[in-house]
């Protein structure tokens, strides 16, 4: 039986969840809502991978978020080491079953946008997408501009020269997109999705990219614990929430919540290939 909405982005191997998680499992068992869990780093990624093999309406995703290449601390994560992608070893977690895609990986300019800092960023990120291509699976991508949208740009010109073009199918997905409805079609161009997370509750400032993007390509999530959509906006996020987000979804759509759950389940099997 396929779920009622899947959410494609988050994060509840975290810590902030130590104390709770089961009982959010439950939760989302009994909404038969299921969820792409999403690697930060090596640590992390093992701990998505060992969750998704504890429940069958979990999956996972591992790679190297760009801010992990530099000295990080966040309470919902945890304490972090600064790494760089090892083949090898992420080699090891993608043979496992329940491992769906590559990511999070990609360019994060607000929080690191010197040019030493950018140009280690984009060789990290090259690694991945080698990596992603390798086999066979999708990319999640992380991108933060600092100005002019410049992380979807450098972005978009490393997967045109690593290949990516119109004739790209399942090539992955733009998390939490806070571009423009020009970039969006660019990366649809390459054969990517566009996710949009609680943020879009916030206000209506993304209600005119939403309505024109076609509904074959959007997914919803909510990159919990982070961007709780309103009514919880400030709270801890969970799974349990996306609807919310699809329900703000179908309301700039114009179109019922089950249309936009049922097409966003489907894009989910279509990308994860679930």
């Amino acid at each position: 039986m396929k779920p009622y909405l899947i959410d494609s982005h988050a994060h509840l191997q975290f810590d902030v969840y130590n104390n709770d998680r089961e009982a959010i499992l439950a939760k989302m068992k009994e909404k038969n809502i299921w969820a792409i869990n999403i690697g930060t780093n090596f640590n992390l990624s093992q701990k998505a991978i060992d969750l998704a093999k504890q429940y069958d309406f979990l999956f996972a995703v591992v790679g190297l978020h760009p801010i992990h290449l530099f000295e990080s601390v966040d309470p919902k994560e945890g304490q972090t080491e600064p790494e760089m992608f090892e083949v090898e070893k992420f080699r090891a977690l993608a043979q496992e079953k329940k491992v769906v895609g590559i990511g999070e990986c990609g360019l994060d300019y607000f929080h690191n946008h010197s040019e030493k800092e950018k140009v280690q960023q984009k060789e990290e990120f090259k690694k991945q997408v080698a990596f992603a291509q390798e086999l066979r699976k999708p990319l999640v991508l992380h991108l933060r501009a600092f100005k002019n949208l410049d992380a979807y740009y450098d972005a978009l010109q490393i997967l045109t020269d690593y290949g990516f073009n119109d004739k790209s199918e399942r090539s992955g997905v733009v998390h939490f997109f806070s571009g423009d409805l020009k970039i969006a079609h660019e990366f649809i161009k390459k054969g990517f999705y566009i996710a949009f997370p609680g943020v879009i509750t916030f206000g209506n400032f993304y209600d005119k990219i939403i309505s024109e993007l076609p509904l074959e390509r959007l997914l919803v999530e909510t990159d919990c614990p982070y961007a709780a959509p309103v009514p919880y906006r400030g709270k801890r996020n969970d799974p349990t929430l996306v609807e919310f987000v699809a329900q703000k979804m179908a309301a700039i759509k114009n179109l019922s919540l089950e249309k936009i759950a049922e097409a966003t389940v489907d894009n989910c099997f279509n990308l994860f290939n679930l």
